[in-house]
C-alpha cells in the first residue's frame, strides 16, 4: 500500500504525528510511506527511519507567483506515486487540496478540520469529546482510519553521523562534557505571547545555579532568537550560560538536547523535540493550553500563567503590560528543575554521551 501523510507544519504538530506514522508502520512493514512537509522541517522527518521519502512543500517560495508554475512539478510527483490513502494531519484548505491532488481513492482527516479541508476527504473522522492532546487525536485517526485497537509509541530518532559528530564538538568547545549536570534553556518561541520573559528565565537560572553551584547551562535557538538569548545571559547575576544560537542544525540540536539533564523552555518547537527523546522538561504556558498541546509524557512540569485571559491563543498578548510570569515564583521553577535534573542525569545523559562515544 501506498501511503500519503499530509502534515506540512509545524516542528511541534510534526513530533505529535511521529507516533501516528509509526503505528501505521508497525500495522504494514511493506507499506511506501511518503511525508510532504514544508522544506524547512525536512530534517526532523527525515530522522525517522520509517518514512520511505520525504516531499518538500515550498510554502514561503511557492508563496511568490513567479514560482507558481514550479506547483506543477509538485502536483505531477504527487500522482506519479499512486498513493492508495492519504491522510491529512493538518486540517486545513492548503493540506486538504494536497490530499485531493494526491489522486489517492481514500482521503482521510478530522471531521472538525477547518478551512473547508473537509469537503476533499471520503472520510471525516469524528473525535470524541475528552481527547484532547493532539498527539492522542492524530492516533485516534489513524486507529479509526484502519481499524486498529494497537497503542502507538514515540518511534527513535536517528542518529546521522556528521550530526553527532558536530554535537560532541560543540559539548567539548563549550565544556558541556563534563560530570556537571546540564541544562538546556529555549527562552524563543514562535509566538510573542508564547515568550515569557528574559528576566524570569534569568531569576530561575540564578536560583538553580546557587542550589547546584557545578551548573552548566547553554541557550538553543534559531538566528533570530539571539536577542532574547543575549538578554537571558545579560539578565544572570550568578549564571553564566553559554549561547549556541544559531549554530545547531536540527539534526544537531536532537544530538545536543540528548545530552542533557534537562530543558526549561517556553511552549516552543524544542520543548516538543525534547519531549520525543524523553527529556525532562519544565515549560512555561501562557497563551496556549498544556491539555492541547502540552510536552507528552509524565516527565515535565508545567507552570501555567496567573493571568485570567489564559488561555487566550492571541499571538500578541492582549496585557502587553502584564507578563504572563507575573504570579509565579522562579524560586518554584528553579525547585522543579532540581528535582527534574536529578532524576534525569544517570537515566539519560551518560547513555547518550556513550552513543556519541560509539558513534565516533
Amino acid at each position: 500500500m501506498n501511503i500519503l501523510i499530509v502534515k506540512p507544519s509545524s516542528l511541534g504538530d510534526i513530533v505529535h504525528t511521529l507516533p501516528a506514522v509509526h503505528l501505521i508502520r508497525q500495522h504494514d512493514p511493506d507499506a511506501v510511506i511518503v511525508w510532504v512537509v514544508n522544506d524547512a522541517l525536512t530534517g526532523l522527518v527525515s530522522l525517522y527511519s520509517g518514512v520511505d521519502e520525504v516531499i518538500p512543500f515550498r510554502r514561503q517560495r511557492w508563496a511568490r507567483i513567479h514560482h507558481w508554475p514550479e506547483v506543477w512539478g509538485f502536483l505531477t510527483d504527487l500522482r506519479q506515486h499512486r498513493f492508495d490513502l492519504a491522510i491529512d494531519f493538518q486540517g486545513l484548505l492548503r493540506s486538504g487540496l494536497i490530499a485531493f491532488a494526491s489522486g489517492a481513492p481514500r482521503r482521510i482527516g478530522f471531521q472538525n478540520a477547518r478551512e473547508g479541508a473537509g469537503m476533499f476527504y471520503t472520510e471525516r473522522i469524528p473525535l470524541p469529546a475528552n481527547l484532547h492532546h493532539a498527539l492522542d487525536r492524530n492516533v485516534f485517526l489513524v486507529q479509526s482510519a484502519l481499524g486498529l485497537a494497537t497503542a502507538a509509541t514515540m518511534p527513535e530518532l536517528g542518529r546521522p553521523h556528521d550530526s553527532v559528530k558536530e554535537a560532541r564538538r560543540l559539548l567539548r568547545q563549550f565544556h558541556l562534557d563534563g560530570a556537571a549536570p546540564v541544562l538546556a534553556v529555549a527562552p524563543g518561541a514562535r509566538w510573542p505571547s508564547k515568550r515569557w520573559p528574559p528576566r524570569f528565565f534569568a531569576a530561575v537560572l540564578d536560583h538553580l545555579q546557587q542550589a547546584l553551584p557545578d551548573l552548566r547551562c547553554w541557550i538553543l535557538g534559531s538566528p533570530d532568537e539571539a536577542q532574547a538569548a543575549a538578554a537571558v545571559a545579560q539578565e544572570c547575576t550568578r549564571c553564566r550560560p553559554v549561547s549556541l544560537v544559531g549554530m545547531t542544525d536540527l539534526g544537531t540540536l536532537v544530538e545536543l538536547l540528548r545530552c542533557s539533564d534537562a530543558l526549561l523552555t517556553n511552549d516552543s518547537g524544542p520543548m516538543h523535540i525534547a519531549a520525543a527523546l524523553t527529556l525532562p522538561t519544565v515549560a512555561f504556558f501562557g497563551a496556549t493550553d498544556p491539555d492541547l498541546t502540552g510536552p507528552h509524557g509524565e516527565l515535565h512540569t508545567v507552570f501555567r500563567t496567573t493571568c485570567t485571559l489564559k488561555p487566550c491563543f492571541a499571538r500578541d498578548c492582549p496585557q502587553a503590560n502584564r507578563p504572563c510570569s507575573d504570579g509565579t515564583s522562579a524560586a518554584r521553577v528553579a525547585e522543579a528543575l532540581a528535582a527534574a535534573l536529578a532524576a534525569a542525569r544517570e537515566r539519560h545523559r551518560r547513555t547518550a554521551v556513550a552513543g556519541l562515544e560509539e558513534e565516533t
